[in-house]
């Protein structure tokens, strides 16, 4: 049981923590602007930093938040390839991961079904790339600014993605984090759709798209405002209400205008989707608490309809390529891309023809050089054959089973996490129909939101049945049957 003092943390420890974490944003920024003027300056980012670094080890989930919120942003003001935030931030972390797993004798992350499954695509991985790499060479080196998504950046990703969801398992273990984790993340799309729509509506855009991030494609703009969306109605029904709970209002028009001025056809059908969702969830209430979400969404789509130019709401609802309408080139192109990928798949089915390769082996297929499958199925398929395609079907179903015992019995302060994780996880497999977005950081902070909350509902010991599948043993027993489960690191 944890007790009540990590979940509470004394105002004094949250205000030393900020100031963690601002002497360690402000090292970073520092050092690449001092390191050309002044050894003297330097010298002082140096020692600012290293009392960053200290704050940080002594509350490690510190550091997870900033590598959450540094790869949510695209943010990297040092600009060195394997200096980064991201890298130096993850080097600082597998400290206490070592000193605890010297403390367990055992790396117990290695018994979550989620990591076990990761693990073992990153080997079918390998082995495609080895295999491909013999039979028909191609550059395996980090990729030129004509390839930004070859063979090694991607594996650098996806491992690198693998140590996120790890940190989250080791230093996100209680109820406040899980929460500042999950708000964290809802205050970035924001900031991130604020400007998109900014740009959108007084910088002349065609579509609405943000300047940095996942937000500056208008496809993936839309999916992570959609995200924002689902965390936050589902807030607004079973979380515990805050103290200026209407504040959050606007919100629930900003980003469905955003989603809209994006003039994403897959953020169409998500919307659709997540608002049937949303009048699902109402089964059981009152006719006035139904009436009012009816109206609630009712005024949102009227905005919308007032607001939004006529060439949008045409473009977000034509799917006939052969119609003039705007974005029709964009759809053909994608529909004979998906043919291409398929037809590639069908020649290459065992491991596919290399993580990163599907690039330039398009082109034997009749297609240019250069753009992604736009389908993430399709990905899996080139990139590892249908091996891969499996394995991310089954983590996809044990995180979607996960989720469901949760929303059922899991940890009730949680549920409105719960129950936005799980339609943010629908709303993830429809949209990787339309982008290759299994590497992105949005599958992992699904991921680690969600088995930190499994791992903390482990803990309370609010559930002891025993598991029905041998695929799911290790997060269905209770953690004292875990042999070397860690208790949280720190408060």
């Amino acid at each position: 049981m944890i007790d009540a003092q990590r979940d509470h943390p004394r105002a004094p420890r949250t205000r030393l923590a900020s100031l963690g974490v601002g002497l360690v944003l402000l090292t970073l920024i520092l050092i690449p602007i001092l390191s050309g003027t002044n050894g003297l300056l330097l010298g002082f980012a140096a020692v600012v930093g290293a009392i960053g670094v200290v704050w940080v080890l002594q509350e490690p989930y510190r550091g997870v938040l900033i590598l959450t919120t540094v790869l949510v942003l695209d943010f990297d003001p040092v600009g060195i390839r394997f200096l980064g935030i991201p890298y130096l931030l993850s080097a600082l972390l597998l400290i206490p991961v070592v000193l605890a797993t010297m403390r367990d004798r055992a790396i117990w992350v290695l018994g979550v079904p989620q990591v076990q499954i990761l693990l073992i695509i990153g080997v079918f991985f390998l082995v495609s790339i080895a295999w491909n790499s013999f039979d028909r060479p191609v550059p395996v080196f980090l990729p030129s600014a004509n390839d930004k998504m070859g063979t090694s950046r991607q594996m650098i990703l996806f491992f690198s993605r693998l140590g996120l969801l790890i940190f989250f398992l080791y230093f996100i273990t209680t109820r406040q984090r899980i929460e500042t984790a999950a708000w964290l993340v809802v205050s970035l799309i924001i900031a991130i759709a604020m400007q998109a729509l900014y740009s959108f509506v007084f910088g002349g855009a065609n579509r609405a798209r943000a300047d940095f991030s996942l937000g500056e494609n208008a496809n993936r703009l839309a999916y992570i405002c959609l995200f924002a969306i689902s965390l936050l109605w589902f807030h607004r029904l079973h979380g515990q209400k805050l103290r200026r709970q209407n504040l959050l209002s606007p919100f629930f028009l900003l980003l469905p205008l955003t989603t809209i001025t994006t003039g994403s056809r897959s953020g169409f059908l998500q919307s659709v989707l997540l608002a049937a969702f949303m009048l699902k969830e109402h089964k059981g209430w009152s006719v006035a608490q139904r009436a009012r979400t009816f109206f609630f969404l009712a005024v949102i789509v009227f905005v919308i309809l007032a607001v939004v130019p006529t060439g949008k709401l045409d473009r977000v609802i034509s799917f006939n390529p052969d119609v003039v309408a705007p974005g029709q080139d964009s759809l053909r192109n994608r529909i004979h891309t998906d043919i291409g990928a398929f037809m590639m798949a069908i020649d290459h089915p065992i491991l596919g023809v290399g993580l990163g390769n599907f690039s330039w082996a398009k082109a034997f297929y009749g297609l240019g050089r250069g753009a992604p499958t736009h389908n993430a199925y399709l990905w899996a398929l080139t990139a590892g054959g249908i091996g891969v395609l499996g394995l991310y079907l089954v983590l996809f179903f044990v995180t979607y089973r996960m989720l469901r015992q949760l929303e059922r019995s899991g940890p009730p302060e949680l549920l409105w996490l719960s129950k936005g994780l799980k339609v943010n996880l629908i709303l993830f497999l429809v949209f990787s129909a339309f982008a290759d977005f299994w590497l992105s950081d949005f599958l992992y902070l699904i991921l680690g939101l969600t088995t930190s909350i499994n791992y903390l509902w482990q803990r309370q010991g609010q559930r002891s049945s025993r598991p029905s599948s041998p695929l799911t043993v290790a997060w269905q027993r209770p953690s004292q049957n875990l042999p070397g489960f860690p208790p949280p690191l720190s408060a």
